[in-house]
């Protein structure tokens, strides 16, 4: 059967989708949200929207009122055309001092024909992961909060008579977050450990680690409030390989921004460009972000739209 040798191709494509390396269910590590992502995806020591499920938990203690957003993007579009990635979120705070938060992740990866050695169709299967996860936040005192993350998330590649390219397993993240870091205070200070957890294994029974980070990221409010700039750098545990992001936020007037970024990941060559904007209606915000990468990245020309909500 051709089967299984689609299996391997879409292994392998959900390992260049991100990343190659060690460490498997690289999915977990698609950085969501348009603002964001037009950041340079810099926002560990940032953490102040409902994002903060995924970025640092300990972040949504910066949250005054309840948050939601959405975002859909078409996945590298430059490399296959029926790959779709969307992330919903949500976030409040729960008593004095204390919030809490989730979100949940969905990749489809697109229908694939299953074929035997002659060429015959068997049938068609789809393929898709998802991730659902829980997230607490409190204060530690006046200026510093820790938070963690509960997830579970699935993975099914294909499942198809006696084949079960399938698997489930489960996470934990734990975050910082620090204002008036330095005693600076336009300072901010984050830290956050993702994606602890055991291995995880498909039909073939090889055992891949999870994309295990350790990340430490600051930010700085400048020009007298109207422009935020982002720095983060992560670690890499299983490919040993720091990933560094770098942003940018400027309001032009109190409603509306401007941002720029750049990301550099050596585990899989991605070297990227990112601009955006945003609005925010009042209640209603809207926000648009662009990947301007190199002519073989699969991540150039990508788009991300994200709606979001307070109230």
């Amino acid at each position: 059967m051709r089967t299984k040798h689609i299996i391997l191709s879409l292994i392998l494509l959900s390992q260049l989708s991100f990343a190659q390396g060690q460490a498997g269910s690289l999915f977990l590590t698609i950085n969501p949200g348009a603002r964001s992502n037009a950041m340079g995806e810099a926002q560990i020591g940032v953490a102040n929207d409902a994002y903060a499920t995924y970025y640092n938990p300990a972040g949504l203690t910066n949250l005054s009122s309840k948050e939601f957003s959405f975002m859909h993007t078409s996945y590298l579009p430059n490399l296959v055309d029926d790959m779709s990635y969307d992330f919903l979120t949500f976030a409040m705070p729960f008593r004095d001092g204390e919030s809490i938060g989730g979100h949940f992740t969905y990749l489809n990866l697109g229908d694939q024909v299953s074929t035997d050695a002659n060429g015959n169709e068997l049938g068609s299967f789809s393929s898709y992961m998802y991730a659902l996860n829980l997230s607490y936040a409190k204060q530690i005192d006046d200026t510093s909060s820790w938070g963690v993350n509960g997830k579970y998330f699935y993975q099914e590649l294909a499942v198809i008579n006696s084949l079960d390219a399938s698997s489930g397993s489960f996470a934990v993240d734990v975050g910082y977050f620090k204002h008036n870091a330095m005693d600076n205070p336009n300072l901010k200070l984050g830290a956050v450990l993702t994606n602890v957890g055991p291995g995880v294994s498909f039909d073939d029974g090889e055992e891949d680690p999870l994309p295990t980070r350790l990340g430490l990221g600051l930010s700085l409010l400048t020009l007298e409030g109207q422009a935020t700039v982002a720095f983060d750098l992560n670690y890499e545990l299983n490919d040993q390989t720091v990933v560094t992001n770098l942003g940018a936020e400027y309001f032009l007037v109190e409603d509306f921004a401007l941002r720029a970024g750049f990301l550099s990941d050596p585990s899989g060559d991605l070297n990227y460009t990112t601009l955006g904007l945003g609005a925010d209606l009042g209640a209603i915000a809207f926000d648009v972000s662009y990947v301007i990468g190199g002519e073989l990245d699969p991540h150039s020309n990508m788009v991300r739209f994200s709606l979001s909500g307070s109230f």
